[in-house]
């Protein structure tokens, strides 16, 4: 670029500050300069410090049901307070209510804050629909003929809510059915919806088909973050031998402290169903094919179970012959209110002689209470014995050792005898005949 094109580009950029330091000559628009007309601005927050929603369009902590909310709007002009200006809101909820959208007019005082409250609404049908969401609030006023506005935002819920219970057995896995003197576990969903941590009491109650509690866990200072993540609790609660069988509950409830010192609930009480069932195994019957036996001979014992409880078991009986086993055979999926017969294979070969009580022994269920009956006698003792073996005294054993010895020699003297005689060639014997 040659010099007079450089000449050119600098009057130009020169014109272009020009027209921007002085505008209102140019195109008649009016500037806000802070020393002049000044810097006006009006911010809308809330009661809930620290996160009170201060700041422009700012978002407050949350409220609860039923609270009432302060709202507070500081009107400033140059970053000083301005007084005795009609601030002007507007509450708007989630959900269409009786009464809402809310207008109020409030004037700022010496310290150029407006305020205005109300609390909330809690209508008879479908409360929690209505009421819980993000409710908004739009604060408005007129600072030197200039309309300046700021917008707030907070949520309205159960700060602290167990969102759901469900039972789970001894490995964090679901299950619904648990036998007595057993344990049902609780798996707690919580929530925190507000912006600081809180510390919550929270009590778990199992209650037996006859509505009678019979065993509870507090959990006492269980702190619950905040934030839309949920928070897992898992407690353990025993069956009592004494519960009652069929349909039962759990449930659960959420303090702010404990109840003995004036704690009041978070949120609504949360429950799940479950079953207490009965495990009951027995022997009915036993019988054994012989009650008196060589050693050596097989004997069969023939058993019968049955299940009492209200669940499909699996479980083994042995069988014995006083203390010593005979077999152990398992019993699978047996039904409720159902029989059973199993056969038990006794070899007797290496079993001394003597007389022995046979039994049936049912295996002991995990809740079974009623234990009796897992163990049944046969009614007679099964008598084992020795083959039988003939004695003979020594004196006539020796006498028959020494006829044995001639019977022995003598029958040896016959067979050569007789070689013998057969070995001799035979006689021809002529006989001439006379004529007459």
């Amino acid at each position: 670029m040659n010099k007079k094109g450089r000449t050119s580009l600098l009057l130009i950029c020169l014109a272009l500050l020009l027209a921007l330091t002085y505008q209102p000559l140019f195109f008649g628009i009016p500037v806000v300069h802070a020393g002049a007309q000044g810097v006006r601005m009006i911010d809308l927050f809330t009661q809930k410090e620290p996160y009170s929603g201060r700041g422009i369009n700012k978002s407050s902590d949350a409220f609860a049901p039923w609270s009432e909310i302060f709202l507070f709007a500081l009107v400033t002009y140059n970053e000083e307070p301005v007084q005795h200006l009609p601030v002007s809101f507007e509450v708007t909820p989630p959900n269409p209510i009786g009464g809402f959208p809310l207008y109020r007019v409030s004037y700022t005082n010496a310290s150029g804050i407006a305020t205005m409250n109300f609390s909330l609404p809690w209508p008879g049908e479908r409360p929690e629909e209505v009421v819980f969401g993000t409710w908004s609030v739009v604060a408005s006023v007129d600072i030197a003929e200039r309309r300046v506005v700021d917008t707030l935002t907070f949520r309205v819920g159960w700060i602290v809510e167990i969102v759901s219970i469900a039972t789970i057995d001894e490995n964090l896995k679901p299950k619904t059915h648990f036998a007595k003197a057993t344990c049902v576990g609780a798996k707690l969903q919580i929530r925190n919806i507000g912006m600081l941590p809180k510390t919550a009491t929270i009590i778990v109650t199992a209650y037996d088909a006859h509505n009678d509690p019979f065993d509870n866990i507090v959990l006492n200072d269980f702190d619950v973050e905040p934030g839309e993540n949920y928070i897992y609790a898992y407690c353990f609660l025993n069956i009592s031998e004494q519960a009652a069988v069929g349909n039962a509950m759990i449930n659960a409830s959420a303090y702010n402290a404990p109840p003995s010192m004036g704690g009041v609930s978070y949120c609504p009480e949360v429950s799940a169903k479950f079953v207490i069932t009965s495990r009951d195994v027995a022997v009915v019957n036993i019988s054994v094919s012989s009650i008196d036996v060589i050693a050596g001979e097989v004997v069969n014992v023939t058993v019968t179970v049955t299940n009492k409880g209200d669940q499909v078991e699996t479980f083994s009986v042995s069988a014995y012959y006083g203390s010593s086993l005979i077999q152990t055979l398992l019993v699978e999926a047996l039904s409720p209110n159902q029989n059973r017969t199993i056969i038990f294979v006794w070899n007797t070969t290496y079993v001394p002689p003597g007389s022995y009580t046979i039994k049936a022994v049912a295996e002991m269920l995990r809740g079974e209470t009623e234990r009796d009956d897992n163990t049944k006698f046969f009614d007679q003792s099964v008598v084992v014995r020795v083959p039988r073996i003939f004695m003979i005294p020594r004196e006539l054993s020796i006498i028959a050792l020494i006829v044995a010895a001639a019977l022995a020699v003598f029958g040896m003297i016959i067979l050569l005898t007789r070689r013998k005689k057969s070995t001799l060639q035979p006689v021809t014997l002529e006989v001439d005949v006379l004529p007459s």
